[in-house]
């Protein structure tokens, strides 16, 4: 609930309070965190009623705030900047209304289902721009959600410099920051920094949200865990700030690099919607974030639907597939009980090789045998059919690029940079839009598509349309029409379930979230290497969109066991990425058993609360997770060694997260096929507290496993179905 009151702004959410007043033509910042009472007056509060300090060279504004400016006197980062065409850069904003609105206009994805919503007014008095700042709340959350509108409502164009969605200022000289970083292969990896004085920023200027930084950031100011994130797929900032006057400054939202949003008269731009809470822990905060994710975010059609086990033939095939090959995968998919087989990369035109034919959505019959009678087959042995894309590329040997150069993103002075032997779609070109649109739509009705993996495998150099007069406007723009292109496809096929995918992970957010639920985590599927990548994104995202599969080819050092990759990977949106064909019939009744286990147990393995067991596993060798249903009447949990040490004095103990402390439960060992005689835990019975504060010893995860040899890893691990019995 919002309420405005004697200068006041309170924003209640389910259990915060966000307390904001008007000083001076501002809003200051009075109060973030736990619920607070409705009163009067709040004024003792306010940790410094002053603006400025005694020295002529001192901040001149220094109050806590939500919003600032060029022309504050301040050293700090501003939340707006403004030009004039002449170059000037002056501002004087004046706070002039705040008011309730009951919907928003945005051409960018705003989250779903709000409470009340805030609009604050300020107007420049230099550029005659107004600047509209919304706050929202949501009922079932503690999130609040805010983005920044600027309209030119004056004569002269505007520049719009800077555009950033979320401000916050806290009184602190100490922050400890938890950024998720990484590259391709190796993304969202947990990084904690400490900061007593300067900045820490991150940033993407790749074109997409990119592996580099994610837009996710966790600060950790006076015992209260702050998290920040934006629903924006392309270029991003986040920064902390910590000024020698004992002030914090927590801001996130477009980069500024490259970008000078040129406004008409008339014409606005609205930066991405920013969502924040704090909580009292880390783990509270992580489970805030990815139910807020699942419900006001993602597809309500989607958001708890259950996702299908799948297999994807790429490790399996590459581009070195006919139509006997993938029927052979098929038939063994369905007899292992797999539920969509998607068709990867090297189904359409000249394809059979990362070389040519991007862009020419054409079904290569001679290696598909026909997309809808492959289609039609898959359809008949009950199962669905999936189909990969990257419409956002396309390659100078191919037809599309022959018949439509102007389709690409570049620049004629200069001869365009090539990654991975494909340029960008230059989306900004509304032909080029209107032709995909027409034709993904077509080729998905047309072969009665269930699925859709949504690739985009390179960034943006050549920053460049032919198509408009101005480029200052390039970065945001492109992903307004993108998201328009996704809109509209996704409309005209509602039923069909999208994975969003960038070279692996590079576009893991929440703005390709909206559209799509599902997001492909990491080219790499080693189950070592993704106990990093699965606590990076879990501590924001939802369970259900991280997908997740057990390969049996590349990226296999170190070498872990079968078993073992499937309790890692049995998480999310599961499946296979392999040549089912290949394997041994050992290997197959492995994977019929685990497959079984996933399907009695898929509503936690996707939907479960999402708790960590131990430290992390960049610090310790030891530890797992849990995922606990809503009414903590059951969980799963996974318990993982992943390096065991030599010394027979190293005996691992776990204990459990996230269980009712006065529930008695029952705990099972999920069987697996590798364990030697004696490693098999018997079923046990305890109590949610002694489960949850008690150290349990697992010493059978030492030297258990029948394949450590032949799998040359010490990669040890176990899954636990636990079950509630008795309330007390």
């Amino acid at each position: 609930m919002i309420k405005d009151f004697n200068d006041y702004v309170k924003i209640d959410t389910k259990s915060n309070t966000l307390l904001l007043k008007r000083i001076d033509n501002r809003l200051a910042l009075l109060y973030f965190g736990k619920k607070i009472k409705d009163k009067d007056n709040y004024d003792f509060l306010i940790p410094n009623k002053i603006d400025g300090f005694f020295g002529s060279n001192d901040d001149y504004k220094n109050a806590l705030s939500i919003f600032s400016f060029n022309g504050e006197g301040s050293n700090k980062e501003s939340l707006v900047l403004l030009s004039k065409q002449d170059g000037t850069f002056v501002s004087r904003f004046n706070l002039v209304d705040i008011s309730f609105v009951k919907t928003i206009s945005s051409p960018l994805p705003l989250t779903r289902n709000k409470e009340e919503t805030i609009m604050i007014t300020y107007v420049d008095e230099v550029t005659n721009a107004t600047v509209y700042q919304y706050f929202s709340t949501f009922e079932d959350s503690d999130i609040i959600a805010t983005h920044l509108e600027v309209k030119n409502t004056g004569d002269d164009v505007v520049y719009v410099k800077k555009l950033f969605s979320l401000q916050l200022d806290f009184p602190g000289d100490s922050a400890e920051i938890t950024s998720f970083d990484g590259t391709w292969n190796y993304e969202r990896i947990c990084h904690k920094t400490t900061l007593n004085s300067g900045r820490f920023e991150i940033d993407s200027k790749l074109g997409f949200s990119s592996a580099t930084h994610n837009p996710y950031l966790m600060a950790k100011i006076h015992n209260k865990f702050l998290g920040i994130n934006l629903i924006w797929s392309g270029n991003h900032k986040e920064i902390v700030e910590i000024s020698p006057y004992h002030r914090i400054r927590v801001q996130n939202g477009l980069n500024d690099y490259s970008f000078n949003y040129r406004l008409n008269p008339s014409e606005k731009i609205c930066s991405p919607e920013s969502i924040f809470a704090v909580k009292e822990t880390e783990q509270d905060l992580s489970i805030e974030m990815q139910e807020f994710a699942q419900n006001h975010i993602i597809n309500p059609k989607f958001a708890y639907k259950d996702k299908p086990i799948l297999i994807n033939n790429w490790e399996g095939t590459y581009f070195d597939f006919n139509s006997e090959k993938l029927k052979n995968i098929i038939d063994c998919a369905s007899k292992c009980g797999i539920e969509m087989f998607v068709l990867d990369d090297g189904w359409f035109g000249s394809r059979n090789n990362d070389e040519s034919g991007l862009g020419d959505w054409e079904d290569n019959v001679e290696k598909t045998g026909g997309l809808s009678k492959l289609s039609e087959y898959i359809h008949s042995l009950g199962m669905k059919f999936g189909l990969w894309v990257e419409p956002e590329m396309i390659q100078v040997n191919s037809s599309l690029y022959r018949n439509h150069p102007d389709f690409a993103m570049k620049i004629d002075q200069v001869k365009p940079v090539e990654r991975r032997n494909q340029l960008c779609i230059d989306l900004c070109n509304a032909e080029a839009r209107k032709y995909l649109t027409k034709k993904l739509i077509d080729l998905f009705k047309a072969n009665k598509v269930d699925y859709v993996k949504w690739d985009c495998n390179r960034s943006m150099i050549d920053i460049y349309s032919n198509s408009i007069s101005y480029q200052g406007n390039y970065f945001y723009d492109y992903f307004v029409n993108l998201y328009s292109m996704v809109d509209e496809i996704t409309k005209a096929i509602p039923n069909v379930l999208f994975e969003s995918c960038a070279s692996g992970g590079n576009r893991y957010d929440l703005g390709m979230m909206y559209y799509m639920p599902q997001n492909w985590a990491s080219d790499n599927t080693n189950a070592y290497h993704r106990l990093f990548i699965e606590e990076g994104t879990l501590a924001c995202y939802p369970v259900s969109s991280f997908g997740s599969h057990i390969n049996n080819n590349i990226y296999s050092h170190p070498k872990v066991s079968l078993e073992s990759k499937f309790n890692v990977c049995a998480i999310g949106a599961f499946g296979y990425e392999l040549d089912l064909t290949k394997l041994s019939d050992s290997e197959i009744e492995i994977i019929k058993k685990q497959i079984i286990y996933f399907k009695n147990h898929r509503k936690l393995f996707q939907y479960g609360d999402y708790y960590k067991i131990g430290e992390s596993f960049v610090k310790s060798n030891c530890g797992g997770w849990c995922l606990v249903s809503k009414n903590k009447d059951e969980a799963i949990a996974v318990i993982i060694d992943k390096e065991i040490t030599g010394s027979v004095h190293n005996r691992p103990t776990f204990h459990f997260e996230g269980l009712d402390p006065n529930a008695l439960y029952l705990v099972e060992m999920r069987a697996q096929n590798n364990l030697k005689d004696g490693a098999f835990i018997k079923p046990f019975k305890a109590f949610g507290d002694v489960l949850m504060l008690g150290d349990i010893e697992f010493d059978t995860l030492k030297w258990t496993e029948r394949d450590f040899e032949s799998v040359s890893s010490f990669f040890a691990s176990r899954m636990f179905y636990i079950k509630k019995i008795k309330q007390i």
